[in-house]
């Protein structure tokens, strides 16, 4: 057999082994994945109503929103408060209207204490279920919502290549053009993807600036009747927090930027279980160690104190892990 016979065999057996190594199990041709991003973030942040902390604390997370936005993004940013009201456990067969009406409470302000059963999660107000926690405002809470926003969805995902597998005992040749095609599918997929980020940052730009906006409108116009918080309200708000948080899709996250130096005081078991804790500007070290015992008891996903200075360096990237 001439060598130019031999090469052509070769080729011929390489290309048949990436052929069916494109090919689902019943043998049709099946080379292209859907890229599946990562989870939208579900931040819950939690700052110091009083003056000028609410305002600085604010500002850090200005600082967050322009870094780490992501598609279908949710979040809700709540003042430190003496109460949230009393947290409900929903039973088989209740209704808001039904919980609202036994409790003295409008439909509306129940409701707006609870932004996690609405659009702010993708969900109808009509549909909640059994186990599900909801909080029943008492009126003191009116003013500690400063935030509740959800980003747009983004572009649709793009489609990726399959890339090929390598024959099981492969010759030199096999082996070169395996790795030729993987360079070359790597290479169409890393563009796709990056095209697809471009297109996601594009579409939430104008809700990252509607928020940016807002925030810096709050940040001058403090809570009335705002006081430095002590621990029964940052153990209120907490409670709250985790509340709201438990109904959010994606990533979720709880930033606790002011008020941390009083310690997390008794977490419940299980409080944090698929939660991650950032605790932001913490000077004092014993209050860090306590969070992240606390939390990591409490089942935290993972758990974050940052001291002034790495609050102000690395905020967002701690975020953005």
């Amino acid at each position: 057999m001439s060598s130019p016979t031999r090469r052509w065999i070769r080729g011929a057996i390489a290309a048949l082994a990436l052929v069916s190594a494109a090919c689902g199990p019943g043998g049709s041709l099946s080379n292209s994945e859907t890229y599946k991003p990562p989870p939208p973030l579900a931040l819950v942040v939690l700052v110091d109503p009083s003056t000028p902390q609410m305002a600085d604390e604010l500002r850090q997370l200005q600082d967050v929103i322009r870094t780490t936005s992501t598609p279908g993004e949710s979040v809700v940013v709540m003042a430190l408060q003496p109460s949230f009201g009393q947290a409900f456990t929903v039973r088989k067969g209740d209704n808001l209207s039904a919980i609202a009406a036994a409790h003295g409470v409008s439909l509306a302000a129940l409701e707006a204490a609870n932004p996690q059963l609405g659009p702010l999660s993708g969900r109808d107000w009509k549909l909640i279920y059994s186990g599900e926690r909801v909080m029943i405002p008492n009126g003191a809470s009116g003013a500690a919502l400063l935030l509740v926003s959800k980003a747009p969805a983004g572009p649709p995902p793009p489609q990726l290549i399959r890339l090929p597998q390598l024959s099981s005992n492969p010759t030199e040749y096999q082996r070169a053009q395996y790795e030729r095609k993987s360079a070359a599918d790597r290479a169409t997929n890393d563009a796709r993807i990056a095209a697809w980020r471009a297109g996601a940052d594009k579409a939430i730009e104008p809700w990252r600036q509607q928020v940016l906006a807002e925030l810096e409108r709050r940040t001058g116009s403090p809570v009335l009747g705002a006081r430095a918080p002590d621990a029964a309200m940052l153990s209120a708000t907490l409670t709250a927090g985790l509340t709201t948080l438990s109904g959010l899709p994606g990533r979720r996250l709880l930033l606790v930027m002011g008020g941390g130096e009083m310690g997390p005081g008794a977490l419940a078991p299980r409080s944090l279980v698929d939660v991650n804790l950032v605790v932001a500007n913490l000077a004092d070290a014993n209050a860090a160690a306590a969070w992240t015992t606390a939390a990591t008891n409490a089942g935290a996903k993972s758990v974050s104190a940052l001291d002034p200075a790495l609050t102000r360096l690395e905020l967002a990237q701690v975020i953005n892990r």
